[in-house]
């Protein structure tokens, strides 16, 4: 069960065409994938279907998946508790207050991150101090 804060913003990535990639307790991968805009492929068609029958405009649109797809990752926040201010999982201190969280998050299992070396939760996918892809990189898988 998410949050209300973190479902409203899923929600509202969800009316503007994004996609749910992955879901986890403390975060939720968001895509948007795109083909390309309309004239581009008729530029490509053109272009290209006498020499190839249309095949450039399949690559075009593939290339276009591929490298125009935006990602976000939303996270899971907590409450501080000395003041109950919003804080991030990821973060050592309160942002408002200064209240040290690392005793909190000592009672967590963790691991390193293999590009960054910040303790990570085990079990993420990705690091929230650098974005690494832990199951690529070598880290546990969820």
């Amino acid at each position: 069960m998410h949050s209300k804060r973190l479902q409203r913003e899923i929600d509202d990535l969800i009316a503007q065409g994004w996609t749910i990639d992955e879901e986890a307790p403390d975060h939720v991968v968001m895509v948007d994938r795109e083909f390309g805009s309309l004239l581009s492929h008729l530029l490509v068609a053109l272009l290209t279907f006498w020499f190839s029958m249309g095949v450039g405009n399949v690559v075009w649109g593939a290339y276009n998946y591929v490298s125009n797809s935006r990602r976000r990752v939303l996270w899971e926040e907590r409450d501080c508790p000395n003041c109950g201010a919003a804080v991030s999982s990821a973060a050592r201190y309160c942002p408002d207050c200064g209240e040290d969280l690392a005793t909190a998050r000592d009672q967590e299992r963790t691991v390193a991150c293999p590009d960054c070396e910040a303790m990570v939760a085990e079990g993420s996918r990705y690091c929230p101090n650098c974005g690494t892809t832990l199951a690529d990189a070598g880290g546990t898988d969820s």
